[in-house]
């Protein structure tokens, strides 16, 4: 084994590991990761500033290194057994072929001078896409330059990585969605990712030292759930408990933005890797990292919970949601013991999951039968059809209400014309409601 605890090259039994980019949204947890395994840990920073978000430990040391100086990469390398290169330049800056493909040059030498043979390399999902900004081109020659080493070598290319409220692309769209009514998407948000949490990506690295049988190889890292950019958007706002829609911006007039942007900013908000990278899918499969490692990410939902705590619904809208439904079942008000009853169950019982039904029902309630009658075809399991069936079950169980579903039987014929009055309106709450669903799903 190349980088185990039992190969320290101090002697103590516990090996060291030089992390790179120690100071980002990543880095920080990586850091934090193996110190709780029990690993010495060199931080390496560019900034010194930049390590105050790391853990206090004895078996971590900050050292002050920059991807483009080559002498302080050999210094902050020395003595390591393993290195998880992290540090890289993401938003098209003029210097990323400097730092990116310069870097894994300079830092390939400060492994070899210093014998030190194992690589962690993160690269990015990006690098996989066949039409390339600057990011994905930089990272995948330095992907290139690493495998081409000669040393023991892993990269692992992650999807949207999350983790807090702030950092990446989450914390873009979470900010987005707080602060903004409509939500502007880069192109026709069907791009495809697999959200990971980022302590799945630590432990991750920290299996892929531990495995030699991961050598020479490239894994993609994503959650178990693959989630178009418009579902993203979704699921983000549902876990705030509200809702938001989505201004599409067309893919050419988003890139020709980008590239204004980028040429008369020196910080420009998007960039063109930013238009192409979540407008090309990359056929994102975690299987061979399940099997050669145990890798074993959390679901979305789980992790939305971990980073913005438990789901919350606005209890105003469950209030109507009910009035709503209930005026649908039987043509009356439920009384607000009820409505508190429908709240309780909705939060206990059923996930806010965000499907875009759902969403459109609650902005306009006058819908509600007809795209109940719709879901009911084609999409069963949908939340609108859950909380339909949620209040039917609690209207049921409510004796001031049960009477409208226990009434004495007909006569045949009263009966007969009753059924086909039903059955009527049921073929023509279909019929508007199908096309109706799909307009929904379309226009989310």
């Amino acid at each position: 084994m190349l980088a185990t605890k039992s190969s320290s090259s101090d002697g103590g039994g516990m090996p060291t590991v030089a992390v790179t980019g120690a100071g980002g949204f990543i880095g920080r947890n990586v850091v934090a990761c193996l110190l709780e395994r029990d690993w010495r840990v060199k931080a390496m920073v560019r900034r010194l500033e930049t390590s105050t978000g790391l853990p206090k430990s004895d078996r971590l040391e900050v050292v002050q290194a920059d991807m483009r100086d080559a002498e302080s990469l050999r210094r902050a390398v020395q003595g390591a057994n393993a290195v998880v290169h992290l540090a890289a330049a993401m938003a098209d800056e003029r210097d990323s072929d400097e730092i990116n493909v310069g870097g894994a040059r300079r830092l390939v030498a400060a492994c070899r001078a210093t014998g030190c043979a194992r690589i962690i390399n993160i690269s990015t999902q990006s690098a996989k896409i066949p039409r390339q900004g600057v990011y994905a081109r930089t990272k995948s020659a330095a992907d290139a330059v690493f495998h081409s080493s000669g040393l023991a070598v892993t990269t692992l290319l992650p999807s949207i990585v999350y983790g807090d409220e702030t950092s990446g692309v989450f914390g873009t769209v979470l900010g987005f969605v707080k602060k903004l009514p409509i939500v502007p998407v880069l192109g026709d948000g069907r791009w495809i990712s697999a959200p990971v949490y980022v302590g799945d990506v630590a432990g991750a690295i920290h299996s892929c030292l531990e495995h030699d049988n991961t050598i020479g190889q490239r894994y993609d890292l994503g959650g178990p759930e693959q989630i178009s950019f418009d579902e993203f958007i979704d699921r983000i706002a549902a876990a705030r408990g509200i809702c938001r829609r989505k201004l599409h911006i067309p893919f050419g007039l988003s890139l020709l933005g980008a590239r204004v942007a980028t040429t008369l900013l020196p910080s420009p908000p998007i960039t063109v890797s930013n238009v192409l990278g979540s407008n090309q899918n990359t056929n994102i499969d975690i299987g061979p990292a399940r099997r050669d490692f145990g890798f074993q990410p959390i679901d979305f939902s789980s992790g939305l919970s971990r980073v913005l705590g438990p789901v919350g619904i606005d209890e105003n809208v469950l209030a109507t949601e009910s009035i709503v439904i209930a005026q649908y079942l039987i043509g009356q008000t439920p009384s607000p013991a009820l409505q508190d009853r429908y709240a309780a169950a909705c939060r206990a019982r059923l996930r806010e999951d965000a499907d875009v039904e759902l969403q459109f029902a609650r902005r306009h309630p006058r819908f509600w039968p007809f795209l109940d009658a719709a879901t009911g075809i084609l999409r069963p399991h949908s939340t609108v059809r859950q909380r339909v069936f949620l209040m039917t079950a609690l209207l049921e169980a409510t004796p001031e209400y049960a009477g409208f579903f226990l009434k004495p039987p007909e006569k045949p014929l009263r009966l007969m014309a009753r059924v086909a009055w039903q059955g009527t309106r049921g073929v023509a709450r279909i019929a508007v409601g199908i096309p109706l669903l799909f307009w929904a799903r379309r226009n989310a």
